[in-house]
């Protein structure tokens, strides 16, 4: 890891996402199905990962911020 690159991510660092930060969705089904997405994306690029790993601790409950 000496010699590897810095990648910038969708996500800044120390963001702190909670449950109660926001208004939960009217319909979470889109919000549902573009994680879903995003997870098989995710298979080949790397610089997603973090953030739709952490995106997808709120499928049950997803609001506006997230």
């Amino acid at each position: 890891m000496t010699y590897t690159k810095s990648t910038p991510t969708p996500l800044p660092p120390g963001c702190k996402l909670t449950l109660d930060m926001g208004v939960p969705l009217a319909d979470p089904t889109t919000y549902r199905a573009t994680i879903g997405s995003l997870q098989y994306i995710s298979l080949t690029r790397f610089d997603v990962c973090f953030v739709v790993n952490k995106l997808s601790q709120f499928m049950h409950k997803p609001i506006d911020v997230h």
